[in-house]
């Protein structure tokens, strides 16, 4: 039994290390299986794309029901912010209205892109992925 604090210190020091040899050859074989696991997964990945993927048969009613359900489906979204609550319809709208209010052509107009920005509670928009093309208040 280690009588001095000198001796102590050197018999928790041993402890330690052994302790230390043990995680670390616990980590290294953890470390080996999961490497191992992911060599096996990258294989079956490998065989696995060079099959062709079995395509779902649907029959033309099946598709013609999963397309009428489709059809039936309405989504609203509303945008909340402090003070105001406003549709994408609305704001759609508004957009609209503002790009036709400039000079320019509904007809022109081939795809929107609207940007809100909550902080200061302004709507700006892209026309055709062109550049911002105008902005209103929300």
């Amino acid at each position: 039994m280690p009588n001095t604090k000198k001796e102590v210190a050197a018999e928790a020091v041993k402890k330690v290390k052994a302790v230390a040899e043990d995680a670390k050859a616990t980590v290294k074989a953890a470390a080996e299986a999961v490497i191992e696991k992911a060599e096996t997964t990258v294989e079956k990945s490998k065989t696995a794309a060079k099959k062709p993927a079995a395509k779902p048969r649907q029959t033309a009613a099946k598709k013609t029901a999963v397309k009428k359900t489709a059809e039936k489906i309405e989504a609203k979204v509303v945008i909340e912010l402090p003070n105001v609550s406003e549709s994408t319809d609305s704001l759609i709208e508004r957009a609209k209205a503002d790009w036709t209010a400039k000079g320019n052509a509904l007809s022109d107009m081939k795809q929107l892109t609207l940007y809100i920005n909550a902080t200061e509670g302004m709507v700006y928009y892209v026309v055709n992925d062109d550049y911002l093309s105008g902005n209103f208040a929300v």
